[in-house]
């Protein structure tokens, strides 16, 4: 096995610092294990659905972000992700993702048509929302159906700053559209 020399080690090691410092710069998701944390495990999989035609606006809520920290979080931007291969989004957008203050006693809404009973009355949107030390808010995302069909996010992301540092968090709760006649909505694949 060939050694490689003193030089040749300071320049790889300068390499993979230079490497390491640009991902970080980059627009990607950002750092994980912020402080800001969704309440469902990012283990398990599981979904809400609701069914809708063509023309409809549903909303998924069903996930509670908590700031776990000592230092206000400043929301950026949440969206449904998921493996390329297991998201089918062709026939439906995202129109917004709004936050809403929540207690620890309070309802939860799963899925629904859009807007729903009172969850929106007072919620603002994600984008520049402040979430202070040990609050909770739900996500809300609302989506227009362009056509009919099976819709599919298998998972929810959420990316934040604090004190200028970038985070994300993401969990494996992921969202179903299905047509308004099917009876039992499956995830597609």
């Amino acid at each position: 096995m060939r050694r490689r020399s003193a030089p040749a080690q300071v320049l790889l090691a300068c390499w993979l610092v230079l490497i390491a410092l640009l991902a970080a710069c980059s627009d990607r998701a950002g750092a994980a294990g912020g402080p800001v944390r969704f309440g469902a495990p990012d283990d398990v999989d599981q979904w809400a659905f609701m069914r809708a035609g063509a023309g409809r606006q549903v909303v998924f809520g069903l996930l509670d972000l908590t700031n776990h920290g000592d230092r206000p979080a400043t929301l950026a931007r949440a969206e449904l992700t998921g493996p390329a291969e297991q998201v089918v989004a062709d026939g439906a957008h995202l129109a917004e993702v709004l936050v809403r203050d929540v207690e620890p006693a309070d309802d939860y809404l799963g899925a629904g048509p859009w807007p729903y009973e009172h969850y929106g009355d007072d919620a603002v949107p994600l984008e520049g929302y402040e979430l202070a030390p040990a609050a909770t808010v739900e996500l809300l995302f609302v989506l227009t159906v362009d056509e009919v069909g099976h819709w599919f996010w298998p998972r929810a992301e959420v990316r934040y700053t604090v004190d200028g540092t970038r985070f994300a968090d993401r969990t494996s709760t992921g969202f179903l559209i299905c047509p308004p006649e099917v009876q039992a909505c499956e995830r597609p694949g």
